[in-house]
């Protein structure tokens, strides 16, 4: 006899047997007991979780000749034939390949046919959302008025894509993951049903692996019975699945807190050699530490190990630079090279951590924070203070002239030079000492510097030559720039109707043409090929409207720099020269505010005579070559 695959053969057969969806078999039950049964029914959930397991159970409920307590007998010829997949009145379709009109059309046709055999003819449409737009449209009618002996059975694994049409003529279930206790409970009673040996921990990890679906769960273990040699191990499940051992994991990350960074290229290849792949190296990393920290956070008098020498702090940095690296694997053409880079990086920040001086001392969870928080902040203050009094100092010492510094005082211009980073000449000053923490609102009161682009620019007169104390500064952006903030206003620039309001047409319009090179949850630096276009967005009026449109699409206050391509290209390479060097970048600034003559204007200060000719006409004069 022909092996049947685990995830079929132990298919619940009645409500009762049905895992983890109780909030759903309890309605229905008592619906098929009260005789309050709907016409049409939507159920919908990730996949293996029992979509179709109970459409066919309500359809085998509803048609038994001997129900008991709302459960079918699974004796009778009715459930039999269901059981068997032979029904005459329980018809069941493939969404995916019977989406057609035509498919429909036969099914409306054939609906006000009686039954042949029992009560109740039902229909089961597997994978609903599959359905062409006529297909949706020529089921409407039916759907929402079908003959009193027909119900219809519809499951999706994305409901999403079913039109609000259809889910108004039916009653919505919603399945839920199941529990990673109950898949595993489950799995433990098969395997005791089949006389099958396990070491412990075997039912937990498929459990896992799972993700939440049964089948899944029920056809790894198919795989680890056909595997194994006398007893499920827990090395089986991980040479099937590709899963990572938990040793090797605490391995690598006891290399990574130890800094060790031979022994991660070491351990992280000997997994790569037995074919895991990197993702899966990560994702048990990413589960290990958030079950280190779960440990530490519940009061596990158990804890050890890693519990004891990272805290929490540590643990959550681990946790968010890995899901970063999750991304990244993701685009790599090399991910095996991006993983071990990626681990080395935890060592050296774990380095770093400890050489700035904050406690690394993780043995004590009674130590009192909150007495180290507050000297830290009075510290900050006092930093901030000296440093604006010396930029009081320095304003006062230093003149202007076309955003070039002049010094008054040689011994003065010293003193200052030795603290803080200041273009002299065109020349950065002793950036290596710029190392304290920088208040944002002092830092936009900077002197411009303007590159020798602009300083052609300085002899139009559409340049105004002033930098607003509201404007962000490049360096800042991109300190703070994250892909995820970059992505989600791509996101909504694309999705952005420039015809939605025909005023702002214009500048929603040269947002699109803009190449978003950074973004923070607070602004965004745009990059135009050509400077005419640059110029055009950074005019008063069109500069206030992008601000508006911006904080409109954000949900919040936005700021943005515009630059030109050339600039942005110098001002970049400028940027990681400095950042290798192991300054704090500071960067020439593209100015963002422009005042566009009008054609009237220019003309009046070319000709006299046309500004007695406006003011006698006014607003009606409208000058033409």
């Amino acid at each position: 006899m022909a092996h049947v695959a685990l995830y079929r053969a132990y298919r619940p057969q009645n409500f009762d047997s049905v895992v983890g969806q109780k909030h759903i078999v309890q309605t229905v039950k008592n619906q098929i007991k009260n005789n309050l049964l709907a016409h049409a029914y939507m159920l919908t959930g990730p996949r293996g979780t029992g979509k179709t397991s109970i459409a066919r159970i309500v359809a085998k409920a509803i048609n038994c000749t001997n129900p008991e307590n709302g459960n079918p007998c699974s004796l009778c010829e009715s459930c039999l034939a269901v059981n068997n997949g032979n029904h005459p009145d329980v018809l069941e379709l493939d969404g995916a390949s019977n989406n057609g009109v035509d498919d429909i059309r036969d099914i409306r046709d054939r609906v006000k046919y009686l039954p042949s055999l029992s009560p109740y003819k039902v229909y089961i449409i597997d994978e609903v959302h599959m359905l062409s737009t006529g297909a949706f449209n020529a089921l409407l009618k039916t759907l929402e008025e079908p003959p009193s002996h027909v119900i219809f059975m519809l499951a999706t694994t994305e409901i999403h894509k079913v039109p609000d049409t259809i889910l108004s003529r039916v009653q919505r279930f919603d399945l839920k993951q199941i529990s990673s206790g109950d898949v595993s409970y489950h799995l433990k009673r098969i395997l005791d049903e089949l006389k099958v040996g396990f070491e412990s921990g075997v039912p937990e990890l498929v459990a896992t692996l799972a993700a939440g679906g049964l089948r899944d769960a029920l056809s790894i273990l198919d795989q680890a019975i056909a595997y194994k040699t006398d007893i499920i191990k827990l090395s089986d499940i991980h040479d099937l699945n590709g899963s990572v051992d938990a040793d090797a994991l605490v391995g690598i990350m006891e290399c990574v807190v130890a800094s060790d960074f031979a022994g991660i290229v070491e351990s992280t290849r000997e997994l790569l050699v037995t074919g895991k792949l990197p993702a899966r190296i990560i994702d048990g990393l990413l589960e290990m530490l958030c079950d280190v920290l779960k440990a530490q956070k519940l009061g596990d008098e158990d804890v050890t190990g890693l519990a004891k020498k990272l805290n929490s702090q540590q643990i959550l940095s681990f946790i968010k630079k890995l899901n970063s690296l999750t991304y990244e694997l993701k685009i790599a053409t090399n991910a095996e090279l991006i993983l071990e880079v990626g681990l080395i990086e935890l060592g050296f920040v774990e380095v770093d951590t400890q050489s700035n001086g904050l406690d690394t001392n993780l043995t004590s969870s009674t130590h009192d924070y909150s007495v180290d928080i507050k000297a830290l902040n009075k510290h900050i203050e006092d930093i901030k203070a000296e440093f604006a009094e010396l930029r009081k100092n320095m304003t006062a010492n230093f003149t202007v002239d076309s955003g070039v510094p002049v010094k008054d005082s040689p011994s003065q211009e010293q003193s200052l030079a030795s603290k803080f980073p200041v273009f002299v000449q065109g020349e950065l000053v002793n950036s290596d000492s710029f190392d304290i923490p920088v208040d944002e609102s002092v830092v936009a009161e900077r002197t411009p510097t303007i590159t020798d682009d602009l300083l052609d620019m300085q002899k139009r007169e559409t340049i105004d030559q002033s930098v607003s104390s509201k404007d962000f500064l490049i360096e800042d952006i991109l300190a703070s720039a994250t892909k995820q903030d970059k992505l989600e206003l791509q996101n909504k620039v694309t999705a952005a109707n420039p015809f939605a309001k025909l005023d702002i047409k214009e500048v929603v319009m040269l947002l699109k043409d803009a190449q978003i090179v950074a973004a923070t949850p607070e602004a965004c630096i745009l990059v135009y090929d050509y400077e005419t276009t640059t110029q055009k967005l950074l005019t008063t009026e069109n500069r206030e409207k992008a601000h508006q449109v911006l904080a409109d699409m954000m949900g919040r206050s936005y700021g943005f720099l515009a630059l030109s391509r050339d600039f942005w290209l110098e001002t970049r390479a400028n940027y990681v020269e400095q950042k290798k060097q192991g300054n704090t970048p500071v960067l020439k600034q593209y100015l963002q505010s422009i005042e566009v003559k009008s054609d009237i204007a220019v003309q009046t200060e070319k000709q006299p005579f046309y500004q007695e000719v406006v003011d006698l006409f006014g607003d009606m004069v409208e000058v033409s070559d």
